[in-house]
């Protein structure tokens, strides 16, 4: 029994099992995970090293180039690149991709550890392995004006992370700002002289005095008792009466060298939510949790948690991811629903028949919601390219609904019986069927092979539409003829076309047969087209990813080397006081010493988190273009850096931070700097180039402490001893901590601030000797200040300055020229050697496997139509008509001024697969036409007079399905516009072509096979 009997046999069942898996797919929308972008294991793993205040140079040799030559003999790793910073060492490994991420963080962990004894000392490391879960996805402020810092601090540490990482979904809280409360001990270094004493001695009395230890177990009446010596001091007041030491047998006190008194850590951040000093708490998800569901369970539990703030405290929003994707998902509905409405229109135009119309554009719904049931299956989720995949396939699912109810509604008209009819055209169309949404299936297999972002992303596009289009081909084969057996009715008397459609059908046979007459004109026209698409392709802009307005951005920025936290804070007020200024900023966070992801930080930069109004405004580019040109007006000291918060993410998840990358290699810095320097100086003055940084970082200036080894040595010490002692002066040791209720206070020992807060006293400093007496400093040590040092970059085991850039106004391709013409015309020195990185290696590694996709989809769809026609003609004829349909692609990207960048490319690869499908609903009708003995031209003719129809609507159905994406219309259209802008474009003059060409081309060919046998029937003229 073939497919079409059992549909109109079987029609309850079918239609049952329809409506039942559509429910299932509707219930399964609400388990996703929905977030931002796919659930994908970045092969990136990020490794940070801190050891206190280490110098530079000492990082490289005793951190960095352990960590780089243990974890380069981890397998798949495929880069290294190390940033160096005064204390910090942050190592990002780029792996191959497709490679066991999890596994290759454990190997790297146990490289690591047996690297860890040659490590300086002190070494704490920390390993990150990168997902897109890694970046908060809702941040909110904390702010009172009747609370400290430091009251703030502890409530959101104590009360509202706690409650917040409860929620589920909530993978971590992070809380950054605020004043950590800390018992400050202020030792008097006269009054420890007088005593003879040294810091090290206090500390050691502070930690010895603050215990409580087990110290055995007693058996008595009949219980276990647990005997414990306690000296614990709870309150800071207890300090006073540790004893410090004993002089002449009496106690020396702590109080009598030392003052007491409730304090904080020095501050190291200021972190600010619009304006004003705030804590900040960033939510983080799971990556199985749903964001839109995690964010307003968050918000809930603020919502309960307000009543009981305390005075005058406020919580205030600053970043809200779930906002991007409601509004995204809203676009798809809308999407959905236009394609669904345009659809319907075409349907009635064509068809003008209401029963038509509704079995038609019923499939669409239905599509939908099986579609979801089988991508949760699959293991997909929600995100802007799943969802983008639905709106693109909204024309696209219903081709096959069309073909199927046209064929049926054409028989109808014959005045065949309903059943006869539905039998028949199911029969009819089937087997084209079968090959040619294949065929458009097939072309995304090869997107296995892509690599990187591009790949990462769009192959969730290509499995949600694959999806899509096999659950639309199977309920065309199987529901469509049960709906058309159970309400079309059959059109006794009825023409096959209404008046208008006929007169078109008409002229589309005298067009043709004018051109099957005309036909050696056919490789001039070809060859026109050919150069045309040549002419468009190189006006083309190209780009990487496509631009999206998301509503929010990162500003980082970098203040003079060397300011301090108070003055960055004062330049960063001014910056403030722009942000607050403009009209399309509704909130923003700024971060200085500290930034929102994870990365080493020096107290000149940091970032601001940027949200943006809803609704009518400025687009991005704008807001960010105007902010840039003032800012570069009242501060301009500060360089900053402007990038829109997925961008910054995927940039960060990818090791591509920036457009325009310069790696310049070379050992010696005192060469590669200076010409970083120049090169950044050169690449400003190209046209479109923003945001230059020449990679060449300056800490701030320091004063080095030379110790004398001859005069510490009378004394009894060594350099290392003087070091200990002078950290535990200026930098403090905490000795113990105070545990109050849940809380752990620690305890700082050192001088006060008066005895530590110039280099004169710096010179002072007393320095205790074993032998009894204090010298100070300036009898043991030369100090000197030198200016700062330079942060240091390796890649894959070498010395790097990246010269980096953004683009504004321009596309990547074109300003990638510009700096390869102005890097040929640099003078390298000897030694040195450059590369160009950033988005646009991205870039060429990307098309250049994207090229590879298509020509193996194009192998693999000529394979298909090898099953299907059983001949090299018909297969042959569409692979010739493919590189034309390129003119329509070219042309529309053209016009619309769109560059060629990863999407439209997809939308190329997609057309091939979309041209096949036309061509094989054409050719198939003039092959069974030809082979039941009609004439080769009258089976041409007939072909195109018959296909005509469903060839034109399902383009039409596919090119107003996409109107909504290629207009750009909604939140996250913009990342599938260039894609749809491409297949419109291809497909509406592919279609075209297909109609002309494609029997010109199959009669040609099939023409010059029955000449060369002679056996074969006589070829007609064609009249």
């Amino acid at each position: 029994m073939n497919l079409s009997k059992f549909a109109t046999a079987h029609i309850k069942p079918i239609l049952f099992i329809t409506i039942i898996l559509c429910g299932i797919g509707a219930r399964s929308i609400g388990s996703f995970p929905v977030a931002i972008l796919p659930d994908i294991a970045f092969p990136r793993v990020v490794v940070i090293a801190q050891t206190g205040d280490l110098p530079t140079k000492m990082m490289e040799i005793s951190v960095a180039r352990p960590l780089e030559e243990s974890i380069a003999t981890v397998p798949d790793v495929t880069r290294i690149l190390s940033k160096i910073q005064r204390g910090s060492v942050e190592t990002s490994v780029d792996l191959s991709w497709g490679a066991d991420v999890l596994t290759t963080e454990q190997l790297i962990n146990n490289r690591i550890n047996e690297v860890r004894p040659k490590l300086a000392a002190g070494t704490e490391i920390q390993v990150h392995r990168m997902n897109p879960t890694v970046f908060p996805i809702y941040g909110i402020s904390l702010r009172a004006r009747g609370l400290s810092q430091t009251e703030l601090w502890n409530y959101a540490i104590y009360t509202m992370r706690p409650l917040l990482s409860r929620v589920p979904g909530v993978a971590r809280v992070v809380v950054q700002g605020g004043r950590i409360p800390e018992v400050a001990v202020d030792v008097n270094p006269q009054r420890l002289a007088a005593f003879h004493l040294s810091l090290q001695e206090v500390n050691q009395a502070i930690g010895k005095t603050n215990v409580i230890r087990t110290v055995g177990l007693l058996n008595r009446r009949f219980q276990q008792n647990q005997t414990m010596v306690s000296g614990e001091i709870t309150d800071p007041t207890q300090l006073k009466n540790v004893v410090v030491a004993e002089r002449n047998g009496a106690p020396i006190l702590l109080s009598e060298v030392a003052t007491i008194y409730p304090s904080k850590q020095d501050r190291t951040t200021y972190v600010t939510a619009n304006g004003q000093e705030s804590v900040l708490l960033n939510i983080v998800r799971q990556p199985s949790a749903n964001t839109i569901s995690v964010v307003m369970a968050v918000k809930q539990e603020l919502d309960k948690l307000k009543p009981t703030l305390p005075p005058g405290a406020n919580i205030n929003t600053f970043y809200d991811q779930s906002i991007l994707i409601k509004e995204a998902v809203g676009s798809v509905r809308d999407a959905v629903l236009i394609g669904a409405a345009l659809a319907v229109v075409v349907l009635m135009l064509f068809l003008g028949d209401i029963r038509a119309t509704l079995v038609t554009a019923s499939i669409i719904p239905a599509t939908m919601l099986i579609t979801f049931l089988f991508m949760r299956l699959a293991g997909l989720t929600i995100n802007l390219m799943t969802l983008g995949a639905l709106a693109v396939g909204v024309g696209l699912v219903i081709d096959d609904a069309i073909v199927v109810v046209e064929n049926v509604f054409r028989h109808l008209s014959h005045g065949e019986t309903r059943a006869g009819a539905v039998q028949k055209a199911a029969k009819e169309i089937a087997v084209p069927m079968l090959a040619s949404t294949p065929s458009t299936v097939v072309v995304f297999l090869p997107l296995s092979l892509l690599v990187g972002v591009a790949g990462a992303f769009f192959t969730a596009l290509a499995v949600t539409l694959s999806i899509a289009l096999m659950v639309s081909l199977s309920l065309a084969l199987l529901v469509s003829p049960s709906l058309c057996a159970a309400f079309l009715r059959t059109k006794v008397g009825a023409k096959e076309h209404g008046p208008l459609f006929e007169k078109v059908v008409q002229f589309y046979e005298r067009t043709l047969r004018v051109s099957l007459k005309n036909r050696k004109l056919m490789p001039i026209v070809a060859a026109a087209l050919v150069g045309c698409t040549l002419f468009f392709g190189s006006k083309l802009g190209t780009g990487f990813m496509p631009n999206m307005d998301e509503g929010a951005f990162i500003l980082d920025y970098v203040t003079p080397p060397g300011t301090s936290l108070q003055e960055s804070n004062r330049l960063l007020m001014k910056i403030e006081n722009i942000l607050k200024q403009t009209p399309e900023v509704s909130a923003f966070s700024r971060r200085t010493g500290a930034e929102l992801g994870f990365a080493i930080t020096e107290p000149n930069r940091g970032d601001f988190a940027v949200m943006l109004k809803s609704g009518t405004r400025r687009s991005i580019d704008d807001v960010m273009n105007d902010l840039r040109q003032k800012i570069e007006m009242t501060v301009p000291g500060v360089q900053v850096d402007f990038s829109e918060v997925l961008q910054d993410l995927i940039g960060d998840l990818s090791g591509a931070p920036a457009p325009i990358e310069i790696k310049i290699f070379g050992e010696h810095p005192s060469i590669t700097q200076p010409l970083a320097r120049k090169i950044g100086e050169n690449l400003s003055k190209i046209p479109g180039v923003v945001d230059m940084k020449t990679g060449v970082v300056e800490s701030g200036p320091e004063l080095v402490a030379q110790v004398d080894p001859i005069r510490a040595g009378r004394a009894d010490l060594t350099p290392d001893d003087v070091a200990a002692q002078m950290n535990a002066a200026l930098f403090g040791e905490t000795p113990t901590f105070l545990l109050q209720g849940e809380k752990q206070v620690g305890v700082r020992v050192r001088y006060p601030i008066t005895a530590r807060d110039d280099l004169q006293t710096m010179q002072l400093l007393p320095i205790h000797s074993p032998l009894g007496f204090n010298l100070p400093l300036s009898a043991l040590a030369t100090i000197r200040r030198v200016s700062g040092s330079t942060e240091m970059v390796r890649e894959n085991q070498r010395r790097m300055v990246d010269v980096t850039a953004h683009i504004t106004g321009r596309d990547l391709g074109s300003v990638m020229k510009d700096v390869q013409k102005m890097m040929k015309l640099q003078k390298i020195p000897p030694g040195v050697s450059y590369t160009l990185g950033g988005q646009y290696k991205s870039q060429q590694d990307s098309f250049t496997n994207l090229l590879q996709v298509l020509g193996l989809a194009i192998l693999l769809v000529f394979a298909i139509m090898l099953f299907q026609f059983g001949s090299f003609t018909a297969p042959s004829v569409i692979l010739l008509i493919m590189p034309l349909s390129l003119f329509g692609v070219t042309f529309g990207l053209w016009i619309t001024n769109t560059p060629l960048n990863v999407s439209s490319f997809m939308g190329a690869i997609m057309l091939v697969g979309i041209v096949v499908k036309n061509g094989i609903l054409l050719l198939d009708h003039a092959q069974k036409a030809e082979a039941d003995g009609t004439p080769l031209h009258e089976a041409v003719l007939h072909a195109g007079a018959v296909r005509l129809r469903p060839i034109l609507m399902t383009t039409l159905a596919a090119v107003l399905g996409l109107v909504p994406l290629a207009l750009g219309l909604g939140a996250g259209a913009q990342m599938q516009q260039p894609l749809a802008i491409a297949v419109i474009g291809g497909l509406t003059f592919s279609t075209l072509f297909t109609l002309i060409f494609g029997p010109i081309l199959y009669y040609t060919f099939r023409s010059f096979q029955m000449a060369r046998k002679p056996a074969d029937l006589p070829i007609p003229a064609v009249e």
